[in-house]
């Protein structure tokens, strides 16, 4: 028998910084969230303790989820020496999400978020323009 999937819930877990998309009934998370996972699990604890702190209702989503984040966590062999690697952060989760850091890991989450939000920046600029032309181009048809 197969377990029933909260689609209510999982759209509603897509608002959490740390999910990048959903694809089907599975949660794509952001490298931010497996490193903030990580270090939760490190300071003593469980999966599902961990995955309710960073903000997912366990009891809607299942323990399985949070197991299962907690186990690519483990996986991803996540050390001191990656932790101070800008491009293992995607800076997309709010500094306040990412829980303690040291000197170099907050300069690592801090160089990639300013990247992170540089393309945010360019996107905002460009959007006006390619609405305009998309607004254009329709209106020159008569569809508006």
């Amino acid at each position: 028998m197969s377990k029933k999937v909260n689609m209510e819930a999982l759209f509603k877990a897509t608002d959490n910084e740390f999910v990048e998309d959903l694809k089907g009934t599975k949660l794509i998370y952001t490298r931010d969230f497996y490193i903030a996972l990580h270090k939760k699990l490190e300071s003593g604890m469980s999966a599902v303790d961990a995955y309710k702190a960073l903000g997912f209702d366990v009891e809607a989503l299942g323990k399985d989820r949070a197991y299962a984040a907690a186990q690519r966590a483990k996986a991803m062999n996540i050390t001191d020496e990656y932790l101070v690697d800008p491009s293992n952060y995607d800076g997309s989760a709010p500094r306040e999400m990412m829980g303690d850091l040291t000197p170099a890991e907050e300069l690592a989450y801090l160089k990639a978020r300013n990247l992170f939000l540089e393309e945010v920046v360019e996107l905002q600029k460009k959007m006006p323009s390619e609405l305009e032309e998309i607004i254009t181009s329709l209106t020159k048809e008569n569809l508006i």
